[in-house]
């Protein structure tokens, strides 16, 4: 069964329907907070501490040695 959208949410003005809506609501924009950094970076930043340190003598980094990418088998 296909479901029809209109007006704000209709595919073909969605994109101007959008940022009209936002204007008048006076809602900012979406803005990334987060984008550009790796992953550790983001890590480090929402645990305050240096996630990459070594758990034993606390003076070591640890090194990325594999990077999985979701949806891959091991």
């Amino acid at each position: 069964m296909k479901i029809r959208h209109y007006g704000i949410l209709a595919n073909r003005n969605k994109k101007t329907k959008l940022q009209l809506s936002r204007k008048l609501t006076g809602t900012p924009s979406y803005k990334p907070k987060y984008k550009g950094l790796k992953t550790i970076e983001i890590l480090c930043l929402l645990e305050g501490k240096d996630v990459t340190m070594c758990p034993e003598c606390r003076k070591g980094k640890l090194q990325e040695v594999l990077t999985l990418y979701p949806g891959a088998s091991p």
